[in-house]
């Protein structure tokens, strides 16, 4: 029952009602979080941080636990999947089924997640442009099964558009995986680099600018640029 209301409740549009209502049922949601129409199915709990956004139009399913720290956002049309950590005979961790976002973190639009294994993006971290994928299970090819190992985008490393990130993938504090490339299972793209390719190499050193990151950093309810207005009644 519990389930089949919050699938309802993430039906209505943003109000402080919503925010309410997902409470009664268990979820974490401030009153300063906008939360959008969006279709939720099998979701055991939500964790949003002060100023955080989910925009209209994405897919949650599937999922023990997606957890945003302060002023995180997904934007539109992203399909965020945990059904892969259902996997017969999976080692239970804490990273099974979970999407872990840090403070002022984002993934833009038209992603897909596959959190079976987990994914977590640190500070800063964005997946950004479009159609990006991070896989977080994949074929064994040599024990059979199924390898389930979390993505992790490090504090302030950016992943550009329509990337593909396999399984135990490891994006280094402040790296840039260029547009278009593809991490290998297991990779740990090293940090302050720019990465590329397919499968993606380490290119250049690379430093991007702290203020990149504060153009669009919350900065609490009384409102600046790239703050979310909280939703009305």
């Amino acid at each position: 029952m519990r389930q089949a209301l919050t699938t309802l409740v993430f039906l209505l549009p943003p109000s402080r009602l919503k925010n309410r209502l997902l409470r009664r049922l268990g979820h974490v949601i401030p009153d300063t979080a906008v939360v959008g129409i969006n279709l939720v199915r099998r979701v055991d709990r939500f964790e949003l941080g002060e100023g955080s956004l989910i925009h209209h139009f994405n897919m949650f399913r599937d999922l023990r636990l997606v957890k945003m720290g302060i002023g995180c956002r997904i934007m539109l049309f992203n399909q965020i999947v945990g059904d892969s950590g259902y996997e017969p005979g999976a080692t239970p961790t804490d990273d099974l089924r979970t999407l872990r976002m840090g403070d002022d973190s984002h993934i833009i639009s038209q992603h897909y997640l596959d959190c079976g294994g987990g994914v977590i993006l640190g500070d800063n971290a964005w997946v950004t442009g479009i159609r990006s994928t991070l896989l977080s299970h994949a074929f064994d090819p040599t024990n059979g099964g199924v390898i389930l190992d979390p993505v992790t985008i490090g504090d302030r490393a950016v992943v550009a558009t329509s990337c593909t990130m396999l399984p135990g993938t490891v994006v280094g504090e402040g790296a840039l995986i260029a547009a278009g490339s593809t991490t290998w299972t297991g990779q740990e793209a090293k940090g302050a680099h720019l990465h590329g390719g397919v499968p993606a190499r380490r290119l250049a050193p690379i430093d991007i600018p702290r203020h990149v990151y504060n153009r669009a950093r919350y900065q609490g309810p009384r409102g600046v640029v790239g703050t979310p207005k909280p939703p009305s009644e």
